[in-house]
């Protein structure tokens, strides 16, 4: 296969041995390539307490000027945003959205350092880094780099010129993202797709590909000693639990008024505006479901589920994971929680939480919902913290991004499953609404356990993942070179 065009004077080559080329030079380079993701692992990045945070900045600034590009650390009122340009002479450019911040690394009964990257053999996955970010996201983030100047090495240049934003904030709910975009709107929107470099395949090696991201209303509700009952000032003898009203069951209480014993919302308003799937989208759904390429059981016993709400499964438990919002309690904490016993009544108890929300719901609106219901339930005394919130986002199927992704898979061996909505949150929006861009989210490569224990992603799946990356540069590129009616087949 082989596809030439001048475009400006510029000669450009879409051939199968140039990508083979790359493909070789990534293979006979990966133990290099894997000691750098390694290292970028090593160094802390959490938004949340800002350890790291300016150090990794300057990291990835460096990987872009290492590509021969320009790259600025650009301050915001919170952590800095990475902005940098890699002109490669060609005519069209993609947008690389990511994140160098993590959570913390505080969950007990790590195997190894979670800031160490050692590599370990876990069962049924075989040789895997354990750490920190391994598969959310610095991992992919850093393998992507290693792909770039391995494409560059062997073929002098990429077939599309790079934009990168990358962000450190993600993880806080990209508080400061949508100021940098839309201050920059004019120079970002040269790009015609907007790339998020992820692990996408699962336990058994299925990649999955989003067609958008779900919303995300995160808040604390606290409920104090006050007026109403319980101690104001510090925690008392819990035996005085006889006269005192305890700020614990009362948030317990609160929390059960929204929820049936299902956990299915009963909170008024708080399904205004949510649309069932798209027909297109469900009844490709209902075929992925039909054909086994939608299987719920590699997710269960991986993460050791034994039944699913309401005892679904197939088809209704996929579309209720796609077209329905949640109500999620994150964690809940008050009084004494250490080891042997202490008698208390505590002061306060607080609840963290978050909603996911589906196409046509409006953050604001949810908020104000749950603030209502609590109050028509006698609660008004719990103050409730909306600590950040975005909007949903969707993307087409058919856009040449997406669609260079799904060959990407289809070249590997690797029927992708195509999800109608990424059921956690990513800030979307802001390319859809702000910058009018397509996005897509991908690449090969597996990693589990984010936000928890062991977190970690495959050996053999960085390596995938370069080589899924170069192919993605490749086919989009190729796309974009061909009459806009043609680009979308696939």
């Amino acid at each position: 296969m082989s596809d030439e065009r001048v475009n400006d004077g510029v000669h450009e080559r879409f051939d199968e041995p140039v990508i083979e080329r790359v493909i070789e030079h990534l293979r006979a380079h990966f133990r290099e390539d894997l000691e750098a993701v390694r290292a970028f692992l090593r160094t802390p990045s959490v938004s949340y307490t800002g350890e790291g945070i300016q150090e990794t900045a300057e990291q990835v600034a460096g990987f872009v000027r290492a590509l021969g590009g320009q790259a600025r650390v650009v301050p915001t009122a919170g952590h800095p945003i990475v902005y940098g340009r890699l002109d490669q002479g060609a005519p069209h450019t993609v947008l690389v959205y990511g994140m160098y911040d993590v959570m913390p690394a505080d969950e007990p009964n790590w195997s190894s350092d979670p800031w160490g990257a050692e590599i370990r053999e876990l069962p049924r996955l075989g040789p895997s880094i354990i750490a920190r970010g391994a598969v959310n996201t610095k991992g992919p983030l850093a393998a992507f780099f290693r792909a770039v100047a391995g494409y560059q090495a062997a073929a002098g240049r990429l077939p599309v010129n790079l934009i990168f934003a990358i962000e450190g904030e993600e993880e806080m709910g990209s508080r400061h993202f949508l100021p940098f975009v839309e201050a920059h709107a004019g120079e970002l929107k040269a790009a015609q797709a907007v790339l998020f470099p992820f692990f996408s395949q699962d336990e058994e090696g299925v990649p999955w590909l989003t067609l958008g991201t779900k919303g995300i209303v995160y808040f604390e509700l606290e409920c104090r000693g006050g007026d109403w009952g319980g101690p104001t000032e510090r925690g008392i003898h819990g035996s005085y639990n006889a006269w005192v009203a305890n700020p614990a069951w009362r948030l317990v209480q609160a929390l059960a008024t929204m929820v049936d014993a299902d956990e299915q919302v009963r909170v008024e308003g708080f399904f205004d505006g949510a649309e069932p799937l798209p027909e297109e989208e469900r009844r490709l759904l209902e075929e992925q479901v039909a054909s086994g390429r939608l299987d719920e059981r590699p997710f269960m016993a991986f993460e050791h589920v034994r039944r699913f709400k309401g005892g679904l499964r197939g088809l209704p438990l996929w579309e209720r994971l796609f077209a329905q919002p949640q109500l999620n309690i994150d964690g809940i904490v008050g009084g004494y929680v250490g080891e042997g016993t202490k008698t208390l009544l505590p002061h306060r108890a607080l609840a963290k939480m978050d909603v996911r929300l589906v196409p046509r719901m409006d953050p604001e609106r949810v908020a104000q919902a749950i603030r209502a219901h609590l109050d028509r339930h006698g609660y008004a005394d719990i103050e409730m913290r909306v600590l950040n919130t975005y909007p949903w986002s969707k993307v087409s199927l058919h856009e040449p991004a997406v669609q260079a992704m799904v060959e990407t898979y289809q070249e590997m061996g690797a029927p992708p499953q195509v999800w109608p909505l990424n059921p956690g949150s990513a800030p979307y929006y802001v390319f859809e609404r702000v910058l009018g861009m397509p996005y897509v989210t991908g690449g090969m490569g597996h990693g589990g356990r984010q936000h928890s224990t062991d977190e970690y992603c495959t050996v053999q799946g960085v390596l995938d993942f370069e080589i899924s990356m170069v192919r993605w540069l490749h086919g989009l590129a190729r796309r974009l070179g061909q009459p806009r009616g043609e680009r979308a087949a696939g």
